[in-house]
């Protein structure tokens, strides 16, 4: 099985919806642009991308399906902490296909991955506790504190092997997940997100934050797991936190009345037992993608509060880009313009046969670090259970 054209593959429904035939492709950075259909470098400013995004309405009908994956650094050139972004970095992938189809799970040979790097609860423990020192000292509530894990696979895999592995199961496909393989980088940016960012439906724009995570055993019932949940105070300081941050993020993008709709609701995952909230504000006709994007990106849930205070603290701790992982994936199609938050991700490097997974988790002052470093690894088996047998 080949297939080394660029495309995007994304759940829909019940189905999986392929998108191909790209009629631009760009990876965009800070001062220049790379065209993924032919690899040339262009000279250009990401002012220029911005000011696209700022003519075009968030109501606005789409011709053509469009996939624009969110890089998290972008982040930072939103703040305008330029400091914090290399010349390399990445920040945006924007890619308009011609066509789209349905198409069928095809058998696909299981995947064996061999686990490279794990993070050590030691070298957890150091980040968590110089962490730690700042939720004392006042200087934020929460903050959001991940780890790499990588694996090496043979080089018999393609990137629809890893696709039809992960979404075999119908019922575990995240509900805002994606996966685009982009020959020009020859990786795919694979994601079985649960968790939304946005999702725009007539006039209204809606956020759901996912704070809280309890192991789940498939074969009973969550019910039980769910009581112990609801009433774990750590898990529900953690989601009141950042539901209020997005509730004044929505706030910001025109009118400040964004409103608490879902307080407190399960979320059931592969292996796990999530909690969400939603938060709604109705926008008018004129609203900007872009405004959208630059008053609520990245997602508060995986950063913190106070957002920027949050970013820069990771930034210190975690030593590195998170990339894909963490960023967000907005999809244009028909009716649907969602944008996801990418956890349960991954990048898959076809040049270096090595797949990297990040997870993580909030940190509040009821955090435990023995805890958090358990769940950091329970978020990994549910994406890393879901590819292999």
């Amino acid at each position: 099985m080949k297939d080394h054209n660029l495309f995007s593959i994304i759940p829909y429904k019940d189905q999986l919806i392929k998108l191909e035939g790209a009629r631009s492709a760009r990876a965009i950075y800070q001062h220049f642009t790379i065209d993924l259909l032919n690899g040339k470098r262009l000279s250009s400013e990401f002012s220029e991308w911005i000011s696209a995004y700022q003519k075009k309405r968030l109501s606005d009908d789409e011709k053509y399906p469009r996939i624009i994956h969110l890089f998290y650094e972008l982040g930072f050139l939103i703040e305008k902490n330029f400091q914090f972004l290399g010349p390399d970095t990445l920040l945006a992938v924007d890619i308009e296909f011609e066509f789209f189809k349905e198409i069928q799970l095809e058998e696909v040979e299981e995947l064996q991955l061999k686990r490279m790097t794990y993070p050590l609860l030691s070298d957890y423990r150091s980040a968590f506790e110089e962490g730690y020192q700042e939720l004392i000292m006042g200087n934020c509530y929460q903050f959001n504190l991940t780890f790499p894990f990588s694996y090496s696979f043979e080089k018999k895999y393609t990137p629809l092997d890893f696709i039809f592995s992960l979404w075999k199961d119908a019922e575990k496909r995240g509900a805002y997940g994606s996966a685009t393989y982009i020959p020009y980088f020859k990786k795919l940016f694979l994601s079985n997100s649960p968790e939304c960012l946005f999702q725009y439906k007539q006039n209204i724009i809606s956020s759901m934050p996912i704070k809280g995570t309890m192991l789940w055993n498939e074969a009973k019932s969550w019910r039980p797991l769910w009581k112990k949940l609801v009433a774990d105070k750590k898990s529900q300081a953690e989601l009141y936190m950042i539901s209020d941050l997005l509730r004044n993020d929505l706030s910001r993008i025109e009118h400040p009345k964004a409103v608490v709709t879902k307080k407190k609701f399960p979320k059931l995952v592969p292996g796990l037992l999530h909690q969400y909230s939603q938060i709604d504000v109705e926008l008018s006709n004129e609203v900007s993608l872009w405004r959208v994007i630059e008053k609520i990106f990245p997602g508060g849930s995986i950063t913190g509060a106070p957002k920027l205070r949050a970013m820069r603290l990771i930034e210190r701790l975690e030593k590195r880009e998170r990339g894909f992982y963490c960023g967000s994936t907005l999809i244009l199609f028909k009716k649907m313009k969602s944008a996801s938050i990418n956890i349960r991700s991954s990048t898959i490097d076809f040049d270096r046969y090595e797949l990297l997974y990040q997870a993580g988790g909030g940190i509040t002052l009821l955090s435990e670090v023995d805890d958090e470093y358990k769940e950091m690894t329970y978020k990994l088996n549910s994406f890393i259970r879901s590819l292999t047998p």
